[in-house]
């Protein structure tokens, strides 16, 4: 399968477009933690307990965004957005790439079909 273009070093929250046949879609990617884990610092995996990874798809249509998804990535459990399928396979994120790039060790896989 095909692999989202997350570029981890670019850190979070982050968007882009992906053409997928026939249509456009918006995905953004953002982490909800609360300051006291931010604080400890150091690496967060987003798929485990504690501190979790978003996913917010949008279709482009003429008339405007539509709204497809917004959930929490679940390890190996397909997200279904329209007709995209999403699979987040590893979501490992360090404190300094929230709100800040850089090359810090983060990485997030996730595959996509449809």
């Amino acid at each position: 399968m095909p692999l989202l273009p997350v570029d981890a070093d670019e850190g979070f929250p982050q968007s882009f477009r992906l053409r997928s046949g026939t249509h456009m879609y918006r995905i953004g990617l953002y982490v909800n933690a609360d300051e006291r884990t931010v604080a400890e610092g150091g690496m967060l995996d987003l798929l485990g307990t504690g501190p979790f990874l978003v996913v917010v798809v949008d279709r482009e249509d003429p008339d405007g965004l539509v709204p497809l998804a917004r959930r929490k990535a679940v390890r190996d459990l397909p997200c279904a957005a329209g007709q995209l399928r999403l699979e987040f396979r590893e979501a490992l994120v360090h404190v300094r790439n929230l709100n800040g790039a850089g090359s810090h060790g983060s990485r997030v896989v996730v595959e996509v079909s449809g």
